[in-house]
């Protein structure tokens, strides 16, 4: 009877403990990723609706860095968990957004390179203002942070150099103009990410 009240009582004050150390420490836990997981979480619901391709490319992440994940016993829920956060900042600039755009005109044949590679980099930082604000954790922000690391906009580099369009030759200075300057992965988990 001793052993059943003892882990009863002990199950009740991790639960009740938990979420006061992820509060004080910044550390995510199982319990709270899974509580991420959920796909009913008010983030995933706004992305689903004002971002369904970026929500749907999110989803397929996560799939493949999971797989990615066990395969190098990294922890695979986080993994799951942050790719279905890593393009949240595209909240912000869903117009702009390729798969977003259905049949719409491409704003983006009318920016320089440079401009529409800031554009799309710029999602990084934002997605991780929003983690901040919605509580999501450290682990997932820095994730959400390296998921780019410093690679190239690629699209925005070849295609001047494929059309020969003079006004953006001329803007397109150097590689590290439409580069991510954002921290290459430090974490087993994001460096799991399918490179572009």
């Amino acid at each position: 009877m001793m052993g059943f009240l003892g882990g009863a009582l002990a199950s009740v004050l991790v639960l009740g403990i938990a979420p006061i150390i992820e509060t004080l420490f910044g550390y995510t836990t199982d319990i709270k990723l899974l509580e991420l997981a959920n796909m009913d979480h008010p983030i995933l619901k706004d992305l689903i609706l004002q971002a369904p391709g970026t929500y749907h490319h999110s989803i397929i992440v996560g799939s493949l860095v999971e797989a990615a994940a066990k395969s190098i016993s990294a922890n695979p829920l986080l993994a799951r968990v942050s790719a279905y956060y890593h393009d949240i900042g595209k909240l912000k600039k869903t117009s702009l957004l390729h798969r977003e755009r259905g049949g719409a005109e491409n704003k983006h044949e009318h920016l320089t390179p440079t401009m529409s590679s800031l554009i799309l980099i710029s999602h990084v930082k934002d997605g991780v203002e929003l983690a901040r604000e919605n509580r999501l954790g450290e682990r997932i922000g820095h994730i959400i942070l390296q998921h780019h690391g410093t690679s190239l906009i690629s699209y925005f580099y070849q295609k001047p150099r494929k059309e020969r369009i003079p006004r953006w030759n001329q803007s397109t200075r150097t590689i590290s103009d439409i580069q991510a300057q954002n921290p290459r992965p430090k974490r087993q988990e994001s460096s799991c990410w399918p490179t572009r």
